[in-house]
């Protein structure tokens, strides 16, 4: 393998994105393509970033699904945010623009 090749393969990592915030209060898209995702996190393997993606779901699905009144203003976006959260290879191709 060429030099270049390895520092090429030491650069890819793991991204957790998350949906973009549409207009409406509460409302997320999740059918918007990859380059309209946000990066939320960094990680250097699948693994981590899977870890992750799956407590974050686990801590906040309750508030995402919670009856409006009942939580504090503004959480519910970001929760549904990270319900729907993913891991991402930072080469993959939808993610170029």
């Amino acid at each position: 393998m060429k030099p270049n090749h390895i520092v090429a393969l030491a650069l890819v990592g793991w991204y957790l994105m998350v949906p973009p915030l549409v207009q409406t209060p509460y409302k997320i898209d999740t059918e918007a393509p990859l380059t309209s995702w946000h990066v939320y996190q960094a990680f250097n393997t699948g693994e981590e970033c899977r870890k992750s993606v799956s407590s974050a779901q686990t801590k906040y699905k309750h508030t995402a699904t919670a009856p409006i009144g009942t939580i504090k203003r503004g959480t519910r976006a970001f929760a549904l945010q990270m319900v729907f959260a993913r891991c991402v290879k930072s080469d993959d191709p939808g993610l170029a623009k």
